[in-house]
């Protein structure tokens, strides 16, 4: 029996990070089948009672939760996954595949230390990784190449832009043809810190809600959506509704039970995974957003001249063990540890595959 297969409810909250507001609000036991992170589809009378438990000053109630490789945590408002994950982790109450889910977050964050849009009824979770290969070489790509392996096992079709952005076609995408702003939806995205010799993965995905185009920055790349299933279906359909749709993700009807499908299936992708050889290339490869494309990468950041950052455009060719974005340009085969991949304009002429390097 995996001991550390549990589901643990806050109910006290989490005290501040510094002078920011309280970390999490407390989630109480009673309005916990109301919440959309309830456990339980709707009228399913749970059959395992709670237990209170308390450690290092922290007190929650704790009840099996089979499948799970760790504890997952559930909070009222938090300002943030991450924060919430850090104060645990601390508390020696954060164990490596732990992760938090929190019903909506004051103070979300993604890349570039920008604000994320937090409103309840999305997923908000932090994940605890192992800071060992290949999460230690190439965090980001690693972690999006899981994550999309995972949704991809539950019926859900997602692509990564690399390096860590999940995205879902729309119906005017053309596999092979230059995207436009409009032929992807970002449906989900993540963040990587490391803290005290731990790495969190704080991930967002889109289930009810997505952010309107209008409140996105000037320079947005894709525009927002939510996750779907293969057959166009949000997630979080309704029991009659998913039945019909879909008898396989039928149970997939709360941000619980779909985080409790997606949390296993990451543990179990990396668990299975592991050799002597690297393996998430490929799984990175599978998923990968655009390959055979020809894209515009802005603010560029050449593997082979870190310091100096440059507007490149090329041909998707995949991602290296190293986390490096590969695009064959008008100068040869070259790879990026960063930029951001922006979308088609509509009028660009055909590209080389292989084009000649410079003398």
């Amino acid at each position: 029996m995996n001991h550390s297969a549990v589901v643990r409810l806050l109910t006290e909250g989490l005290p501040p990070i510094g002078d920011q507001d309280p970390t999490a609000a407390p989630f109480p036991l009673q309005t916990l089948e109301r919440s959309p992170l309830a456990l339980d589809s709707p009228g399913r009378a749970s059959e395992r009672p709670w237990v209170p438990r308390e450690k290092n000053g922290l007190r929650w109630l704790e009840r099996p939760a089979p499948g799970l490789p760790a504890p997952v945590y559930l909070t009222g408002p938090a300002t943030s996954t991450l924060d919430v994950a850090r104060l645990l982790a601390e508390a020696d109450l954060f164990p490596e595949w732990a992760s938090v889910l929190s019903l909506s977050q004051s103070a979300g964050r993604g890349q570039m230390r920008r604000a994320w849009a937090s409103p309840a009824g999305n997923l908000y979770s932090a994940l605890r990784l192992p800071l060992a290969p290949p999460f230690d070489v190439a965090p980001a790509p690693a972690c999006g190449a899981l994550f999309a392996e995972a949704l991809s096992r539950l019926n859900c079709p997602v692509m990564l832009k690399w390096p860590n952005d999940l995205l879902q076609a729309a119906p005017s995408f053309r596999p092979g043809l230059p995207p436009r702003r409009n032929d992807c939806l970002k449906v989900g995205g993540m963040l990587l810190e490391e803290r005290r010799g731990a790495l969190f993965a704080g991930t967002g995905l889109n289930l009810a809600s997505c952010p309107p185009a209008s409140t996105l920055r000037d320079n947005y790349a894709f525009s927002a959506g939510v996750l779907r299933d293969a057959h166009g279906a949000p997630l979080l359909s309704p029991q009659p509704e998913r039945q019909k749709i879909d008898s396989k993700n039928k149970d997939i009807v709360t941000i619980f039970t779909l985080w409790l499908r997606l949390a296993a299936s990451l543990f179990s992708c990396y668990a299975q995974e592991q050799t002597l050889e690297p393996w998430w290339p490929a799984l990175a490869q599978r998923h990968l957003a655009f390959r055979g494309c020809r894209v515009t990468l802005a603010d560029a950041c050449p593997e082979r001249e870190t310091m100096v950052r440059i507007p490149c455009e090329g041909v998707v060719d995949g991602v290296t063990e190293s986390g490096a974005l590969r695009l064959n340009t008008a100068y040869g085969t070259e790879t990026f540890l960063g930029g951001s991949l922006l979308p088609s304009d509509g009028n660009e002429e055909p590209f080389p595959q292989d084009a000649p390097s410079p003398e």
